[in-house]
């Protein structure tokens, strides 16, 4: 998705425009008070008129408040004048946009179809059950379970006969927990179809909020203590038996640098030994103060992904690592303590404390929950009492005997994905919503173009058309109310509106200032060469910076540099692993205060060492480079960003001969307090 509620070329960030604008009165004699700027007269003012359009004074202080990111708006002229310009000069470019009819483009009406769909997500839920769900998943978040299962596999959509089968099943293994027959623990070894559960008993581990099925949860958040047993529950993999083992309180999240050395659990004895070997080794380093945990993670770690950020990990709590590497990151206590090379189905691990936070309050962490619930399926509920809502509202109504009509005629082609919505000869009401009927040609339609994505395992065309229909018949609730939002809520059509003129003044901005400045080659050589005096180069220090892993690296480094030994085979020669050390080089030319490396250097030719962030460094500076005028090529990125800015100016002043601005003065300086 495009970044679009952005200024061009002005370092606003996260702008986001008001809706268009009404019609506004005769400008009326305000006096230039405080209190006259927020009279019902002065909002229905012009503030400015581009090209016959008028801006009103309601339209610009709704924007401008919302875009102020001060706790008090700023009504001082400085900040109103310079916001009006901007405001102005994203107005005329809209409308300049929609001149061109960009808003017609496939591209950019599928994107806004998009948005719409994402945006609607929120306002086709019931509130209330949100709100509760919120609160639900924040209050149980406080608190980690350790529990362990018993599961026998059924798919969500599994016919009537397999269903019974399962639930007889488990139900069985239930009485056998229950009465004592067996313990939990055989149960789940011998019988669970979970496959971890024949080596872990069935146990899953701590668990906490939003990581399992809602189901799931409920059921785990609904036993009292440990050795409780649920009674089965049904999740979308199957049934499930589930027994409390511990219940604590949330250790919190927090946040880790790693260093692995990557072995498999199924690794031969003497691959194990190497791999420990050098975890050791790295502690020892570690212990010595020799060299930095940034240093050695960023050099020495097999977790390359992290190893580039000198092993820094996200923030986790429960759940969201293995539990080996959850415990010893949590035992630390102290920040900047690392702990002793612990073994995990990943390998070996050493772990650095960075930071430690306990749950915020509710208020605080509501806006990350809501993101979560939002996205999991416990949210369907609230669309279910949604729908209910609709339904209620709108007179929905099923004509039965008609649906069992038309099921009756259905044959074994959907189950072949060859039904065609042509075989319906009879076209009969089926469904009726706000006063419109939907018959079963319109079912057979969405049959046809659904019957693919639907499991068909073990079931029939009876049942596929039932599920299909249930589906339906909440698609179409749905769709009601989503083109009813624009009316319901002012707030989803101002939102709509506004994504609506961002992407337009991207996309009109993008053709006409940004990518014409990179795809118009000849327009960009001309204004190099006009310009070229802007662009030159400082003296620089051709030289190549050697990063080592310790100080004796970097003195090994040293005497090879001394018998004219090459990079690259400096390179290979000191990264063998019995060196236990590691050096990583750059070649480049650098100017002063482009490079930590080399502004810590003297300006002369040779062989230099240097420490730059524990990292000891040795950097031998070929040349000394006096100013010189840069090629286009050199300077490419800096000729881009001017040449955007030239087109950018002579853009402007086209459209505001176009579209003239003319600004009330008066209503302005009513605005100023």
């Amino acid at each position: 998705m495009k970044s679009i509620f952005i200024f061009p070329l002005v370092a606003i960030n996260a702008i986001v425009f008001a809706q268009q604008p009404k019609p506004a009165t005769t400008i009326p004699n305000v006096k230039t008070t405080a209190k006259s700027a927020t009279s019902t007269v002065l909002n229905d003012a012009t503030l400015f008129t581009y090209g016959g359009n008028k801006v009103s004074v309601k339209e610009f202080l709704s924007v401008y408040k919302k875009n102020n990111t001060n706790k008090s708006v700023d009504y001082s002229e400085k900040s109103l004048r310079d916001y009006l310009n901007l405001y102005e000069n994203f107005k005329l470019k809209v409308t300049e946009g929609r001149a061109e009819k960009l808003d017609t483009l496939p591209n950019l009406k599928n994107e806004l179809t998009n948005y719409r769909k994402q945006l609607s997500k929120s306002y086709l839920m019931d509130k209330e059950v949100l709100d509760r769900m919120y609160k639900e998943a924040y209050n149980r978040s406080l608190w980690e379970l350790h529990v362990a299962h018993i599961m026998v596999k059924l798919p969500a959509d599994a016919p009537a006969k397999d269903t019974l089968e399962a639930y007889n099943k488990i139900m069985k293994l239930y009485e056998n927990v229950t009465t004592g027959k067996q313990d939990f623990a055989t149960v789940a070894r011998e019988s669970s179809e979970d496959a971890s559960a024949k080596n872990n008993s069935g146990d899953v581990g701590y668990i906490t909020s939003l990581q399992t099925f809602y189901p799931f949860e409920n059921v785990a958040y609904s036993l009292q203590k440990a050795g409780d047993v649920s009674k089965p529950v049904r999740t979308k993999v199957g049934y499930h038996i589930l027994k409390l083992l511990d219940k604590r309180a949330t250790r919190g999240q927090v946040q880790v640098q790693h260093i692995l050395v990557s072995v498999a659990r199924a690794a031969k004895p003497e691959t194990v030994a190497e791999g420990k070997a050098r975890i050791d080794h790295y502690y020892a380093l570690l212990k010595s103060g020799k060299i930095s945990f940034d240093a050695l993670a960023k050099d020495s770690s097999d977790d390359k992904v992290s190893a580039v950020n000198a092993g820094k990990l996200p923030w986790f709590g429960t759940g969201k690592m293995v539990q080996e590497f959850e415990d010893q990151a949590f035992k630390l206590a102290v920040k900047g303590t690392f702990s002793e090379p612990f073994r995990t189905d990943y390998g070996f691990h050493i772990i650095k404390l960075l930071d430690k936070r306990q749950p915020q309050s509710f208020d605080k962490d509501k806006d990350d929950l809501k993101k979560m619930v939002d996205k999991d399926a416990r949210a369907d509920n609230a669309k279910a009492v949604f729908i209910s809502g609709v339904k209620k509202d709108y007179h929905f109504s099923i004509n039965q005997n008609n649906y069992n009509e038309f099921r009756k005629g259905l044959d074994s082609s959907l189950l072949k994905n060859t039904f065609h919505a042509v075989s319906v000869m009879i076209d009969l009401p089926l469904i009726s919503l706000d006063n419109k009927n939907y018959t079963t040609r319109d079912f057979a339609t969405y049959l046809e173009s659904t019957q693919r994505m639907v499991h068909k395992t073990g079931t029939n065309s009876g049942d596929l058309s039932d599920r299909a229909f249930q589906n339906w018949s909440e698609k179409i609730c749905s769709d009601l109310a989503e083109n009813k939002l624009d009316k319901k809520y002012p707030e989803f059509k101002t939102l709509m509106d506004e994504y609506g003129d961002g992407i337009i003044l991207f996309d009109i901005t993008d053709k006409n200032v940004w990518s014409k400045a990179v795809n118009d080659t000849t327009g960009l050589k001309i204004f190099y060469k006009e310009h070229q005096s802007k662009y030159n180069w400082q003296s620089r220090l051709d030289a190549t910076i050697y990063r080592c892993a310790n100080e004796k690296s970097a003195e090994a480094v040293k005497e090879m540099l001394a018998k004219n030994i090459p990079a690259d085979t400096i390179k290979k020669l000191m990264n063998r692993v019995e060196t236990k050390g590691g050096v990583s080089f750059e070649n480049g030319k650098y100017e002063k205060l482009n490079n930590k490396v080399i502004d810590k250097c003297k300006w002369e030719t040779g062989v230099q060492s240097v420490t730059v962030d524990d990292i000891p460094c040795v950097v031998q500076v070929h040349k000394i480079l006096e100013p010189s005028p840069k090629q286009l090529e050199e300077a490419r990125g800096y000729v881009i960003a001017d040449y955007q800015e030239q087109l950018e100016k002579t853009w402007m002043a086209n459209i505001k001969a176009k579209y003239p601005i003319v600004e009330d003065e008066k209503v302005f300086k009513s605005l100023v307090k």
